[in-house]
């Protein structure tokens, strides 16, 4: 029978396994919140890439295939509305889910969900399971 620290390994390496269907683009200007968020998404088992420059994150947009993409309102709203149009044009099955501060969101945007900042990473993660479950 395996010890309890030999469970507790194992439950964790199951936990941090990224599973498919669970690639998430992350992006936001502010890189430590940004680094903070991917890593709560990775101990739950997603395979999550990073940017904080719209550059990088048009250029993952064009070239890579997410399940999801979460945009968080730290951006500009012009660079939010910019990478939407990107992500409806080049990922048009790809859930948006937008990190906002409040649950009004632009229209323009039209995210397939909203995760209010202050409700903490568990609000992003239920928008996440939500949108991937209806994709």
């Amino acid at each position: 029978m395996p010890s309890r620290r030999e469970r507790s390994s194992s439950s964790r390496k199951q936990l941090n396994q990224s599973t498919p269907g669970k690639r998430i683009l992350l992006l936001g200007r502010l890189q430590e919140l940004a680094l903070y968020r991917a890593e709560v998404l990775r101990d739950r088992g997603f395979d999550v890439r990073t940017s904080t420059d719209c550059e990088e994150g048009l250029k993952l947009i064009r070239r890579s295939d997410f399940d999801a993409v979460i945009l968080s309102y730290t951006l500009s709203s012009d660079t939010v509305e910019e990478l939407a149009e990107e992500i409806r044009e080049h990922c048009p099955t790809c859930p948006l889910v937008v990190i906002a501060q409040t649950p009004r969101t632009d229209r323009k945007i039209a995210p397939d969900a909203v995760a209010l900042a202050d409700d903490a990473p568990k609000a992003l993660i239920d928008a996440l399971r939500r949108v991937l479950r209806h994709h």
